[in-house]
């Protein structure tokens, strides 16, 4: 079961987010930046590194990157992320600025969907899923515990008969996810991703347009369908 906090990134600015439990705080803060659309970079031009603080006698500690949203029992409440080198509560330090808008682009953009656009994702002919919530990881053990049973038991037939199974071909955790971003959707490959045909990994980001995308999670992996749609 996800949990569920309020994340704070600014003196005005918070949102209520869920992760899985065994995430753990660094990847809880690579997901926010994406999420959240944070600066990467600082006006110098230096990488910005993000962590991830919470009240405790009544200060803000810093959490440990290695530690999960578990053991660390984050649970309904109040985290805020920030640049360590400069925590934007601090009187010398100001709020992150949310990254510039990209140029209008030249050539024609498909339909825009409304703000209340939602996604959906085929998994199997007889398994479509709808997107709850922000953020959703996709990998092998969401597949394994989402698809079908007889589409589980169809692939371990393949293995014990010494074929080769898709879903093998898809990292245990942590393969890809799925960002909501204001009106926005996005895909993050943390593992080898096709989307359309293109290859993303190591925290390529992409955004789905309308209608939505073809994708497949590694190479000769699993395929699934995104599908944008008005809620």
């Amino acid at each position: 079961m996800s949990i569920e906090f309020d994340v704070s990134w600014a003196p005005s600015e918070h949102k209520t987010v869920s992760r899985e439990p065994d995430k753990t705080i660094r990847e809880v803060v690579q997901s926010l930046v994406v999420q959240l659309n944070l600066p990467e970079y600082d006006p110098q031009g230096r990488r910005i590194v993000y962590g991830l603080y919470r009240e405790h006698d009544g200060e803000r500690e810093l959490l440990q990157d290695a530690r999960t949203l578990k053991s660390a029992r984050i649970q309904a409440q109040t985290v805020y992320i920030a640049n360590v080198a400069a925590p934007w509560w601090q009187s010398n330090a100001a709020p992150p600025a949310p990254k510039p808008n990209p140029r209008p682009p030249t050539k024609p953009l498909p339909r825009r969907l409304s703000s209340l656009a939602s996604c959906r994702l085929k998994l199997a002919p007889s398994c479509t899923v709808v997107v709850q919530g922000d953020y959703l990881e996709l990998d092998r053990a969401y597949l394994s515990s989402t698809l079908p049973q007889t589409t589980i038991l169809a692939e371990k037939a393949h293995i014990f008969s010494g074929f080769d199974s898709r879903l093998m071909h898809v990292s245990r955790k942590n393969h890809c996810a799925i960002i909501r971003q204001g009106d926005h959707w996005l895909l993050r490959a943390y593992k080898p991703t096709y989307v359309n045909g293109k290859l993303l990994n190591n925290g390529q980001t992409v955004t789905i347009q309308p209608p939505g995308a073809e994708v497949v999670l590694g190479n000769g992996g699993w395929p699934i369908t995104i599908e944008l749609f008005e809620a």
